[in-house]
């Protein structure tokens, strides 16, 4: 068997995987995504949180190389889960766990060093997230999270990254507070390995609108008309993520939204320990959320995606254009299934 053949029958068996989705979701490990940990802080501490697992897909057809004689199909399969291990009116301590593939059909090669585009992408993660009430109202907090994003993963240490977060909410003016947090990431999109303090100011007048205002994260989440709500993020440097959501029915949603998405990934064997195999891509998306029980949601959607590339090296300001693989304009699809108990 040729090296395409079994490239074919790897991507086959992925798209088989994602066919029995429903399924698996309750049997893989399902979580909130490791990178909603800050999210979580900003929910009141006291309120019991329920178990959410979620599996999601997302397949993109074939579309041509730039410049290379072959074309680039992918599917992504990931599933998340979050589990509270301890709950109090002042503590909790909470498990979360996601495991990633990107599944990739070409012929492609990075033009720098010749070495083919990785067939398959992990990004497995596991971690802690905690939050504690002091006794001046003041909510403390911290995550820690371990992960192997790679094309073989924990191939050793240089295949792995660490994060760790500390968080303080102070309360201010009835609703408000402030929001201070350090960040230290091994895989961060710019100055990895380098402790990044933030600030901010949360504003939340009403349960029908909050925004946390700082340095360099800005949310905004805002209902204004009754079934209407609107949401926007914005995180350095190319993290950004503008929605609509419409409730039509009590069991259904209609939304639109744009992303502008990237990973980052170690590939083993690669010339330079520091370099990264950086993908980058924005979409526009429109879709429908079901729910038809309670805690139960259903996901389906599409899009179009645009801007989308590789490239190997330290930085997207310096190295964007070394080893770089762009792909061509296409359409995908994408199914999404949660659950909360």
């Amino acid at each position: 068997m040729d090296q395409t053949q079994k490239m074919t029958l790897n991507f086959q068996k992925t798209i088989l995987l994602i066919a029995l989705l429903p399924g698996l979701m309750f049997v893989l490990p399902p979580t909130t995504p490791c990178q909603n940990a800050f999210t979580h802080w900003l929910r009141p501490l006291g309120v019991p949180q329920p178990v959410r697992a979620s599996a999601n897909t997302l397949y993109s057809p074939r579309e041509r190389v730039k410049e290379q004689d072959t074309d680039l199909e992918f599917a992504v399969f990931k599933t998340s889960f979050s589990f509270p291990l301890s709950q109090s009116r002042d503590r909790e301590w909470i498990a979360v766990s996601q495991l990633g593939l990107t599944s990739i059909h070409t012929r492609a090669l990075l033009p720098d060093t010749g070495d083919p585009v990785p067939s398959e992408l992990w990004d497995i993660n596991v971690g802690l997230v905690h939050r504690q009430r002091l006794s001046n109202g003041w909510t403390l907090g911290a995550n820690f999270m371990i992960s192997s994003p790679s094309d073989r993963p924990f191939n050793g240490w240089y295949e792995m990254a660490i994060m760790l977060n500390g968080f303080l909410r102070i309360p201010s003016h009835k609703r408000n507070a402030w929001v201070f947090f350090l960040n230290y990431s091994t895989n961060r999109e710019f100055l990895p390995h380098t402790p990044i303090p933030g600030a901010g100011y949360l504003i939340a007048p009403s349960p029908r609108f909050n925004a946390l205002v700082g340095i360099p994260l800005i949310s905004i989440s805002a209902e204004p008309a009754t079934g209407l709500k609107l949401t926007g993020l914005y995180f350095p440097i190319h993290s950004v993520y503008l929605g609509a959501k419409y409730n039509c029915l009590a069991f259904l949603d209609i939304f639109t939204s744009f992303r502008w998405v990237n990973d980052r990934y170690f590939r083993a064997g690669r010339e330079d320990r520091k370099d990264r195999l950086f993908w980058y891509e924005k979409r526009l998306e429109g879709g429908v959320t079901i729910r038809p029980t309670d805690g139960l949601e259903l996901i389906l959607s599409g899009g179009y995606a645009f801007d989308r590339f590789f490239f190997e090296g330290e930085s997207y300001d310096d190295d964007r254009l070394d080893n770089r693989v762009d792909v061509g304009n296409g359409p995908f699809i994408s199914a999404r299934a949660a659950i909360e108990f």
